[in-house]
């Protein structure tokens, strides 16, 4: 399995959930969470 790497260059950790509600709506949105601390939303 290859890496995924941010603009800074750091390996991706894992991928995590947000809980957002939409019009009344509990979603879970993915984001990548990487080693410096940053998330990015999962394509």
């Amino acid at each position: 399995m290859s890496r995924r790497y941010n603009h800074n260059q750091a390996p991706l950790v894992k991928i995590v959930y947000s809980k957002v509600t939409i019009n009344g709506k509990v979603e879970l949105v993915p984001l990548e969470l990487y080693a410096d601390g940053t998330l990015q939303r999962s394509a």
